[in-house]
Parts: C-alpha cells; sequence; structure tokens
C-alpha cells in the first residue's frame, strides 16, 4: 500500500501545505511509503510532484488522501480511482467574507461549496475541527466524519520548548499571526489597539503574515495612521521559523480576530509557548483554547480592549517584565496535539489500506 496525498496548492508556511508534509512524514514514521502531488507548489519543495502524475501512478491497493479547503478541478476524475479514497476537509471560507477585496478567491469558495455533495463519495472524511465537521450537514452525516486536528508533534514550532520569561518589554505586545487577508479581520486589531491608547495603556501590535491584498493592506495602513497608532503596528510579512519564534518568545499575548478559521494552528503555537491568546468566538479556534480566553463573536471591540487591560495590565509601563510562560497553556497545546499523534493516524490510513485489500 502506498499513500498519495495531493490538494491544488502545497506551499510550506501555509497551512493547507504544512498538514500535507506533516502527513507524508507521519505516514513515512509508520513504515508507509507516501507521495506528495499538487497543482501549484513550490518547486524547492522537491518532494512534491505534479498533480498529473498522480492519475498514472495509483494502484488498487493504494489509499489516495485530498486535502480540500477550496474547487478542485480534479475532483470527480479522483472519486473514479480505483481505490481507497480519502478526504481530509479543512472547510471553506464564506465567499461575503471575501467578496469585497478578493472577488476571484469568494468564486472559488462559492464553487467548491456547490462542489460538497461530491464529498460522499469519499470512503472517509476526515474534518480539521468539530466546526467544520458540522459545515458539512447536509451532506455528510457530521457522526460519520473523524475529527484529527492539522497538527503534528514535529512542525518546528512545537519542537522548540519556550524561552524563559526573563526578557523585558518596553510595553506589552500583541501579536497577529496567518494570511493578511480580508476574513482575518486586521483591521479590528488595529482598532482595538487604538481603543487601548484611549485608555492609556501603551501597547504595540506585530503583525506576521504574507498580505498577497495589496489593496487590504492599504487599507489597514491607511487605518492605522487615521487612528494614530501607525508607529506602532509593525508589520513583519512572512518570517523564518527563528524569527517567528522570537516574535513568539516576546510578545504578551496572540489575538485571532479572524470571522472564519478551520483550526488555526497559530492559537495552538501561542499556547505551545506559554502565551494567552484572545480569540473571537464562533469559528474553530474557540476549540482548542480553554473558554476563557473567548469572547463572544458579537461582542464590541471596546470589551476586547477591556479584557486585555484585565489581563495584561501587569506587564504595563516602561521596562515592566514579560510575564513568564503558562504552564496550563502549554498542557493544554499539548493535549491538542496528542489528538492528532501518529497513532491516531495510524488507525486511520491502515484501516483504509486493511478494508481496500478486504473487499
Amino acid at each position: 500500500m502506498k499513500l498519495h496525498v495531493c490538494a491544488p496548492d502545497i506551499f510550506a508556511g501555509d497551512a493547507v501545505g504544512n498538514h500535507c508534509l506533516g502527513l507524508a512524514r507521519a505516514a513515512r514514521r509508520l513504515g508507509l511509503d507516501a507521495q506528495l502531488y499538487a497543482q501549484r507548489y513550490d518547486v524547492g519543495t522537491m518532494e512534491v510532484r505534479p498533480f498529473d502524475e498522480l492519475f498514472a501512478s495509483v494502484a488498487s491497493d493504494d489509499v489516495v488522501l485530498l486535502s480540500y479547503s477550496i474547487f478542485d478541478p480534479y475532483l470527480e476524475q479522483l472519486l473514479a480511482l480505483p481505490c481507497r479514497k480519502l478526504c481530509y476537509f479543512h472547510g471553506v471560507t464564506d465567499p461575503q467574507l471575501l467578496r469585497q477585496l478578493e472577488p476571484r478567491t469568494a468564486q472559488l469558495c462559492e464553487k467548491a461549496l456547490a462542489q460538497l455533495p461530491l464529498l460522499r463519495g469519499f470512503d472517509v472524511v476526515i474534518a480539521n475541527s468539530l466546526n467544520t465537521a458540522e459545515s458539512l450537514a447536509g451532506v455528510v452525516q457530521a457522526a460519520a466524519v473523524k475529527v484529527i486536528p492539522p497538527v503534528f508533534a514535529d512542525m518546528p514550532a512545537f519542537l522548540r520548548k519556550p524561552a524563559s520569561a526573563t526578557r523585558r518589554l518596553r510595553e506589552p505586545n500583541l501579536l497577529m499571526v496567518g494570511r493578511v487577508v480580508p476574513h482575518k479581520r486586521v483591521e479590528d486589531a488595529i482598532d482595538i489597539l487604538a481603543l487601548l491608547q484611549q485608555r492609556e495603556f501603551a501597547a504595540s501590535l506585530t503583525i506576521v503574515g504574507n498580505a498577497p491584498n495589496y489593496d487590504y493592506l492599504k487599507l489597514l495602513i491607511n487605518r492605522a495612521r487615521k487612528l494614530g497608532v501607525l508607529e506602532r503596528v509593525d508589520f513583519k510579512g512572512m518570517l523564518d521559523d527563528a524569527d517567528l519564534f522570537e516574535c513568539y518568545d516576546t510578545t504578551s499575548a496572540l489575538l485571532a480576530m479572524s470571522r472564519h478559521e478551520g483550526f488555526c494552528v497559530p492559537v495552538l503555537e501561542a499556547m505551545h509557548f506559554g502565551k494567552p491568546v484572545f480569540v473571537r468566538g464562533g469559528t474553530a479556534a474557540q476549540e482548542i483554547c480553554p473558554a476563557d480566553c473567548v469572547l463572544d463573536a458579537s461582542a464590541e471591540l471596546s470589551a476586547w480592549a477591556a479584557a486585555i487591560t484585565e489581563r495584561l495590565g501587569a506587564s504595563a509601563g516602561a521596562n515592566a517584565a514579560a510575564k513568564p510562560i503558562d504552564a496550563a497553556y502549554v498542557a493544554h497545546a499539548n493535549s491538542v496535539l496528542q489528538r492528532a499523534s501518529d497513532v491516531v493516524w495510524r488507525d486511520v490510513l491502515i484501516r483504509a489500506g486493511a478494508q481496500r485489500n478486504n473487499v
């Protein structure tokens, strides 16, 4: 049996791409031969092959796993393959959240939602969260969907031990990590920064992630300038692991303001670094953190500013020491990682191969 992992896009640094690469590593640790295929990928990622090669490579006793998060023109062709087929479903972003500033992506998400009934053709459907599984209501019975988080303990962030909190911060720092795109609601974080300033709570905001939409980035910069907080906002763009870990080490807390998350790996990473998180409810991100870290989806931004001031108030002031890492957050992150252990994936992948051989 060979595992063929495929997705429209596989890029290191992207959540879906990282998960596909992690799946291949996990399969190899389990003694399985694994190969990756993508329509678009970084040519520097030598282990990924062109998607077209998949169809000539699959044998009847193999297993194909499709990573699905957006319209896939190959879906029906994949379902026709004479082997066991698994779908790992990351969820599809609501097109309404994208239509104004990312109309092309909104169209692809609309086509994906229309394509979802085809997922019934897979032998097994796996979702990255309960929230995502429930989004398949009417397509696949939620009880039949297996939930496995899209993370692995061997990902660089989880291999690194949190640094001892001996550093000193000039002022409290808030961190956002992820693509700078409209549904992430980075503008809400900028508004919160301005509200904190009105409360005479001096803080800074660090934004890590690729900004593919120039119009949205310009909107954010203009908003920060208008609110008088631009000098406190640092758009870092894409970072390598070392610089990203530095951001986690030195931040006071992570903000997750998104209106759509299938999981939200940065929330788990921040907790692994022992840092508090402030998460907007109504998405899967709230599933992976303690309940007291979640603010209601409809909460006014003033409520966020109040919660941040209360939680981080002891860190305010010039040369205030960074709060020590919180072992409870680290333990919580580890418990989530266990839900995606090699043992969990062994049961899914080996059973899939065995069922095919018993047909």
